[in-house]
């Protein structure tokens, strides 16, 4: 069964270390679609099997809700796509 969930805002509270490390995930994924003209990662938390999120709520506390499992996609684009 597929459940699909609305979120209008995703918060992401992260130390310095932390968003180079997303920073450095951005970049492969990038270059990766660079070349295959698609790239994807999963970041979870240890509920859905990973270690790159955490399910402990922190920073705002507008952010009441955890993401269990993130998944950013690349895509190569040309000029008179998205």
């Amino acid at each position: 069964m597929l459940a699909l969930e609305k979120a209008e805002q995703v918060f992401i509270h992260a130390s310095p270390e932390k968003c180079r490390w997303l920073a450095s995930r951005l970049e492969v994924i990038a270059a990766q679609a660079e070349k295959t003209g698609n790239a994807h990662d999963h970041l979870m938390t240890e509920e859905r099997g990973g270690s790159e999120l955490t399910n402990e709520l922190i920073g705002n506390p507008k952010s009441r809700e955890i993401i269990n499992h993130l998944v950013i996609y690349g895509h190569k684009i040309d000029t008179t796509g998205i």
